[in-house]
């Protein structure tokens, strides 16, 4: 790995000590070149044009569609490209028939965008909620995840990374329980793609929802959902416009759907994000999946094995190497989240995001932070627990 030709790539890394990818990944600069060079030639030729339009826009669009669907080793008609995960559990959500006394189960690591649009779905339909508690042990956190199937159990709610600790989840065990009752899994991916390499058709899921913001280092904006083939017809469309098919014919008043996932788009996007959002793809493909997930360990390890030898500080997140990610959650003891958010900033000019759940600070460690970026982090941490 060319570590410095990667970070020369990304300007942000140059202004600030940068460990807040979980929340936003820093853009490289060949993703906003697309950025600027696409919304430059709308500038000078005009949007609705043949060149414009037809060619550089829906054209890039549906290659974004293939580039995401090689990395989830999917088929394209399986992809919707969404602005966010938030869309896809919705497309999900309110694509499915609900009945009173339908039984969801969502983990208590799930972002607000994983819970809040269930507790919501409660109160209108009468489904009841069932929450998996997690531990750092993939046996306990399968067996109570069993302990709560039942018949009436229609889907389970699951992050792939918990965006609290960065506890990965054994997805593939849970999806075959899951299965065995008959219930859907929709695996929140937002902090998985772009870590490691993931095959969504082999994780036994159902459909996963990821975003391009954060560690695949694209622009805001832009995200993805994957389901099997066989749930397209299933599932209602939550909006419906010009682009979920074929032309709608004015003379009959009817319309008909395409046949494929991108029938759960939206229809007007911001065309020049998903092209930058392919080059961001790119960005990561040329990078590696396998070299990125190995970098990211052996900081992991790194920043891990200091912190446990200072005082006062404690580790939230797993100490096992197969359960953790690049989202290392740590609290220091005296110190109010926010307050060491700000000191960290202030002083080493060190970006992180707070765990107000916890009282703790989430760092997140990618593939292009550098050893000394580290030693500062850590050097930052063993002042204050001192």
């Amino acid at each position: 790995m060319d570590l410095a030709n990667i970070r020369a790539a990304i300007p942000a890394l140059a202004h600030s000590i940068y460990l807040n990818t979980g929340t936003f990944g820093p853009m490289p600069t060949p993703v906003a070149d697309e950025i600027r060079r696409v919304y430059g030639e709308i500038e000078r030729q005009g949007t609705f044009t043949p060149d414009i339009f037809w060619q550089l826009e829906l054209e890039g669009f549906e290659r974004t569609r293939r580039q995401v669907a090689s990395l989830l080793h999917a088929d394209p008609a399986e992809i919707a490209l969404t602005r966010n995960v938030t869309d896809g559990i919705n497309i999900v959500l309110h694509g499915l028939q609900w009945q009173p006394g339908d039984q969801v189960i969502v983990t208590d690591h799930e972002h607000p965008s994983g819970t809040v649009p269930w507790l919501a779905l409660a109160e209108r339909a009468g489904v009841e909620l069932r929450w998996l508690e997690l531990t750092d042990d993939p046996d306990e956190i399968a067996a109570r995840f069993e302990r709560l199937l039942s018949p009436r159990t229609r889907l389970a709610q699951l992050s792939h990374v918990s965006c609290l600790t960065g506890l990965r989840l054994p997805i593939e065990r849970l999806s075959r329980l899951a299965r065995q009752v008959g219930a859907l899994t929709l695996v929140d991916g937002a902090h998985a793609e772009g870590q490691f390499a993931v095959d969504a058709p082999s994780l036994g899921c159902d459909f996963y929802a990821a975003c391009g913001h954060k560690w695949l280092l694209g622009p805001q904006g832009v995200g993805m959902l994957w389901m099997r083939r066989e749930h397209v017809p299933r599932l209602r469309p939550i909006w419906l416009g010009w682009d979920v098919g074929q032309p709608f014919d004015r003379a009959s008043r009817s319309y008909q759907l395409q046949e494929t996932a991108a029938r759960f788009e939206q229809s007007t996007r911001a065309w020049p994000l998903y092209l930058a959002f392919g080059k961001a793809i790119e960005f990561i493909e040329a990078v590696g999946l396998a070299a990125i997930e190995a970098r990211v360990q052996e900081l992991r390890r790194s920043f891990i094995r200091n912190l446990t030898a200072m005082p006062g500080v404690t580790l939230l997140s797993p100490h096992a190497a197969a359960l953790g990610t690049g989202l290392v959650t740590v609290r220091v003891a005296g110190w109010p989240c926010e307050a060491l958010q700000q000191r960290l900033w202030e002083r080493q000019h060190l970006t992180t995001n707070v765990i107000r759940e916890y009282d703790a600070l989430r760092f997140s460690l990618a593939f292009f932070t550098s050893q000394p970026e580290l030693a500062v982090a850590l050097a930052a941490l063993d002042d204050v627990a001192h």
